[in-house]
Formats: C-alpha cells, structure tokens, sequence
C-alpha cells in the first residue's frame, strides 16, 4: 500500500516490447507510411500497437512550490510536499531536453507555486524565448512590478495569465488574504500602458477565475472590468476543495443550460471560457489530448497537474488522497526519451480510451474503499483516473 507522500508504484502501465515496422508490414496492416515505431502492447483480444514519437507540444513548468499569498483555495493547505525554487541544476536539463522536441511550441510557468518568485524566471523564460517557442505564465499579480512588466515586454512573453477570483477588493481580500486587487488591477494597466508605449503586442492578458458560491454571482462584473482592460481569454474553472472548510462552496450541482446571469450574460458568454457546471458522462483529458506533460520543481514528469504532488480533496463531499505519478526524472533521461517509454505511451492511450470506471455516480460508491485513493480502481488502473474533475471539465486550467 502506498504512503501519502510517495509516488504510486507502476502496476497497469508498464508492459510492452518496442518493435520497427517496415512500410510493406505498414501497408498490410492498414497503418499509414511514415510510422517507423511502435509499442506492442497488450489489449483486450491480442495486442496493440502504439506509435513512438517525440511529439510534445506543450509543457508545464513548475519552477517553484513557493508562493507570497496564503489563498483560501490553495493546496498547500493540506499537501506535504516541501516549498522550494527549481534549483538550476535542474533547470539546465529541461533546457537541454527542449532540443529534443521537434514538435514543442510551448513552455507555461507554472504549476502550484508563484513563479515569479523564482529568482532566476527571466533567465529561464530567455532561454526558452531562445529556441522560438512561446512562453506563458500565470501568477497572482502582486509581482508585476513596473521592472517586471518591461522584462516580460523585452522578452517577447506570449501569454500572461493573471488570477483574479473577484471584481471588489473586500471579497478578493478574503479569498487571497494579503492581497490587494487595486494593486494587481494597477500593475494589469501599466503592463498595457508600457506595452501600448513601445509599440508591442506581447504579452497578451489573460484571467483565470475559481468559480465558488460565494463569487460565482460577482463573474459578470469582473468580465467587465477584462473587457475594459482587453484581457485576450478569461479561463473559468470550479473550486476543487482541499480543505473541509471549502466544501460547501462547490458548484458541480447547478444547471448550465440556460442564461446565468441575466441580461449580463452575452459579454461574458462572449469572453470567458467556462467549464461545465455539472457532472456529465462524456471524459476528456487536455493534457493527452493538447500532448502535454507536466514537470515540478524538484524535475519529476508527471501526466498532468493532477498527479504532479501528493494531496488530499473533496470530490462531492469525500476525502480522497491523491498520490503523485512519476514517469521519469528530467536529471536522469531526457524528455523525449521519457515521453516514449512505453508505460507512459500505454498510459496516454489508456486514458484517450478512458477505460477507466465513473465512481463519482456509481451506486456501489457507499462503502467502496477503492474511492478513497487514486491508488488503484476496480478495473485494475493504477494511477486510477476514474474520479479526475478535470477530465470532466469541471476544473480547467490554461
């Protein structure tokens, strides 16, 4: 049994033997020419073949785990894991694998830590900047200095996704304790003023905004204020409750066919992109589906945010541990290599599959203490996906 803090051990998705096939074999198998290499993977009636390509196209970068804000939100309230910057050690062997990534057009700083804390971000923004790939980041604000935002100008930043969960500075307050939302919405209008001044287009604004009871009604006002401010995408997402204390303030339950708010729907209708507000059926994962990978700061790959540390949430008023899955360690193989192991190529193929089951809403759910981890599900998966909120696009990210 896996303890909270260690990395789930490999049960479902190791297997596979690496075979090359030539264009005649290709041909009779009715598989496109250009395909070189596969995984030959079990499958429900003999096996399956899997192509091996180094074809990441995003990555998500997790420089540091610490941060200045203490949000009320946030997963540091219940993980174990230590808060650190990415040393550069490690840094340097993300750089030198991006090489190995033809078909790479993204690196976004992220993860669960501010990153412009981070000592050394500019450096590592230029350094990916280098290479001709677009750099996102999201943060808090309250770092966006007026030194900060010409570095981002100079760099040529594409992407600057800032988190805003509120239009009026008592319930912003609230939610991010320490915070101060003129401060942020100041810093936004000098980033578009200097921007404006020097005749650049980048970095783009974005905002990302947890949806809660206690916020959700506030939303139209603050896509006003992003319409004012030419904020390019507003990314809605649901709360995913790590504390007991959040719980009541989940919104999965509502109905989100009709009009929302009113006569003030059709702008934010217009800017926001919004997750779905109810549980559906229908499974998708953006990060196999957009080829992503996740890294955190100590350089552990992992598939996704959702399995980058270990936590504990709530998923419809249970507790649920969640513990981390590992496929590699950037300090010991590159990413190409790591990206085309065949655990992780069975891994992406078992979850585009998503044979997975649905505990959320199965009526054997009471008394199962399969639900209570992510450690393994009835149907044999480990990591099980079975309960992922973001794969039920309740919980969204950029």
């Amino acid at each position: 049994m896996t303890k909270p803090g260690e990395p789930l051990s490999r049960v479902t998705f190791q297997a596979g033997r690496r075979v090359s096939l030539q264009d005649e074999q290709l041909q009779a198998l009715g598989l496109p020419a250009g395909e070189k290499d596969f995984w030959l993977v079990p499958a429900a009636e003999g096996y399956r073949l899997l192509p091996v390509r180094p074809d990441v196209k995003k990555i998500y970068l997790e420089v540091t785990t610490r941060c200045n804000y203490d949000c009320i939100t946030c997963i540091r309230h219940v993980w174990r894991d230590e808060l650190s910057h990415m040393p550069a050690g490690t840094f340097a062997a993300v750089e030198r694998s991006l090489d190995g990534l033809p078909e790479l057009e993204c690196v976004h700083f992220g993860g669960f830590g501010e990153p412009f804390t981070h000592p050394a971000i500019f450096d590592m923004m230029a350094a990916v900047k280098k290479r001709g790939l677009k750099v996102e980041a999201i943060t808090n604000g309250s770092l966006l200095t007026p030194a900060v935002a010409d570095r981002l100008i100079d760099l040529g930043v594409d992407m600057l996704f800032v988190s805003l969960d509120a239009p009026q500075e008592e319930e912003y307050q609230h939610i991010r304790p320490g915070g101060q939302l003129s401060g942020v919405l100041a810093s936004m209008r000098d980033l578009l003023e200097r921007r404006r001044q020097r005749g650049a287009r980048r970095p783009e604004l974005g905002v990302e905004f947890v949806a809660m009871r206690r916020n959700y009604h506030q939303l139209p006002e603050l896509i006003k204020i992003c319409h004012e401010l030419r904020v390019q995408k507003v990314i809605v997402t649901n709360l995913l409750p790590y504390h007991p204390s959040m719980q009541d303030q989940i919104l999965y339950d509502m109905d989100d066919t009709g009009v929302p708010f009113g006569d003030r729907s059709p702008l934010a209708m217009l800017m926001a992109q919004f997750p779905y507000m109810k549980l559906r059926t229908d499974r998708y994962c953006k990060f196999v589906e957009d080829r992503a990978l996740c890294i955190n700061h100590r350089g552990l790959v992992s598939p996704c945010y959702a399995l980058m540390h270990s936590y504990s949430c709530f998923v419809y008023g249970r507790q649920k541990q969640i513990f981390p899955y590992y496929l590699g360690d950037v300090r010991e193989q590159d990413l190409a290599r790591i990206w085309q192991q065949a655990e992780y190529v069975n891994f992406r193929q078992a979850i585009r599959d998503f044979k997975f089951p649905s505990c959320t809403d199965c009526k054997y759910l009471d008394g199962c203490s399969m639900a209570d981890s992510n450690e393994m599900d009835c149907w044999g998966n480990s990591p099980s996906c079975a309960e992922c909120l973001w794969s039920r696009q309740l919980i969204a990210c950029p």
